[in-house]
């Protein structure tokens, strides 16, 4: 049994017939082996399928080929993660009724939308946050609905994220309601527009239409730009099959321009993007077609297309596309925000330094996932390897934020942390200091940041 394979085949919403047969025809395989369906359940659960899996195993009547405890095992993840979903859900309909009131047009975006429109199910996935598109000119009124409510900032933001929107900025910083169980991403982009990517968010909003969410009218963007937005936040390594199914089960569900679609991704210059995408989805569903593919193929080979040839070539060794599955540009963001969080020097420079670490010295696993190796030949290989992956780190970057603005970014962190030293002389409120004076545990905000996925 290919554990990849299945699974993949049981993250489709409609699979074809064949499909279908070779589903039961695997699982069946796993009846009266508790070992084997252990196995699956576990590889579903480090793959973050599980939720949506047991969903699939029970409309499909195959729920039941699982021993007790493999059983319980899927309903308690799917469960956790329903239950989360559904807070997160329930604290949304509080800002978006108020956001109603003060006539701020919102747009609902990735998984919080397709629990109702393509999955039907609250708990099929887990989500770190509940993210929204506005207006760049309703950030201070957002701002302000946000504080009204006793949401808390996640830190005291930068530039642009707080106050009013800068030109460099295409999201504000994150706010956390005062139960914790929702962190809203609010967002007047759909990327950086530092980063090489040209989105029309004038035409995203004009094609945008009515969507009721849990008895309040919002919007949601057309097939094609909500295809746009997943293509553009795709990771270069953090793609594997909960990341990809988004992808094709909106295309199986949803009528697709495919012609409106080419000419979205040609003017945001994504075509590269979409390709390496479309490539790396259908391994696991086989729903896009070769014609369509073929007319994505980039004229010029760039990061994105080369790293889309090493990982061909290592699932090709694996038959597993979570080889090299990382999401180390999350992990390098985490202590970007923690610097931004500390005010004095030694603080700063703690985090500073474990940002330089992640850049220069990654550890063995990391070097391997980003080299799309499953290991090295030799002591020689992994040297030379060390001089290879700060410049793959730097890219992996520059995908997010664009290349200079990765280059002011690290000027900028080193600038701050030495400026910080003033901070000893002259005192200023630190975030901890500003969430004790709200009545907020420290620590519950640390967690909060801890168990981003």
């Amino acid at each position: 049994m290919n554990k990849f394979n299945i699974s993949a085949l049981l993250t489709k919403v409609k699979p074809n017939e064949k499909e279908e047969q070779l589903i039961i025809h695997e699982i069946n395989l796993l009846k009266d082996n508790e070992i084997l369906q252990t196995e699956f359940f576990e590889y579903c659960n480090k793959n973050k399928l599980a939720p949506w899996i047991y969903l699939q195993l029970k409309s499909k009547n195959l729920f039941d080929f699982f021993s007790n405890k493999v059983k319980s095992d899927f309903i308690e993840v799917y469960d956790k993660v329903k239950n989360q979903n559904d807070a997160r859900n329930k604290e949304a309909t509080i800002f978006l009724s108020e956001f109603k009131k003060q006539g701020i047009e919102v747009a609902i975006l990735k998984g919080n939308l397709f629990i109702h429109t393509v999955f039907n199910d609250s708990g099929y996935k887990r989500m770190n946050d509940f993210d929204i598109l506005i207006k760049k000119e309703d950030w201070q009124k957002a701002q302000e609905i946000y504080f009204k409510l006793g949401y808390t900032p996640l830190g005291f933001g930068w530039g642009g994220e707080k106050q009013k929107p800068a030109k460099y900025s295409h999201v504000g910083m994150s706010f956390i309601s005062k139960n914790f169980t929702c962190i809203i991403g609010t967002q007047w982009g759909l990327k950086s527009p530092t980063a090489k990517f040209k989105v029309d968010i004038d035409k995203a909003w004009k094609t945008a239409t009515d969507f009721d969410f849990n008895g309040i009218t919002v919007k949601k963007l057309s097939p094609e730009y909500n295809l746009l937005h997943l293509i553009l936040h795709i990771g270069i390594y953090k793609i594997g099959t909960r990341d990809c199914m988004d992808i094709y089960n909106l295309w199986d569900t949803e009528n697709i321009d495919t012609e409106k679609l080419y000419l979205i991704l040609e003017k945001s210059k994504a075509i590269e993007k979409a390709y390496f995408t479309f490539v790396l989805c259908n391994i696991c569903s086989n729903s896009f077609s070769p014609e369509f593919i073929h007319k994505l193929v980039p004229v010029k080979i760039g990061f994105i297309s080369k790293r889309l040839i090493k990982r061909l070539d290592i699932l090709a060794k694996t038959g597993d596309l979570h080889t090299s599955y990382n999401d180390y540009f999350q992990d390098i963001e985490k202590n970007v925000i923690y610097m931004g969080i500390f005010q004095l020097f030694h603080q700063k420079l703690h985090f500073y330094l474990k940002i330089l670490g992640q850049i220069y010295f990654p550890k063995s696993e990391i070097m391997l996932k980003l080299l799309d190796k499953t290991e090295f030949s030799g002591f020689w290989d992994k040297f030379i390897s060390r001089f290879k992956t700060p410049k793959l780190v730097f890219a992996l970057i520059a995908q997010e934020i664009g290349p200079m603005f990765t280059f002011l970014l690290f000027i900028k962190l080193f600038v701050d942390t030495t400026i910080s030293l003033k901070n000893y002389i002259f005192k200023q409120e630190s975030y901890f200091e500003y969430l004790k004076k709200r009545g907020i545990n420290p620590k519950d905000i640390e967690q909060v940041v801890k168990n981003v996925q």
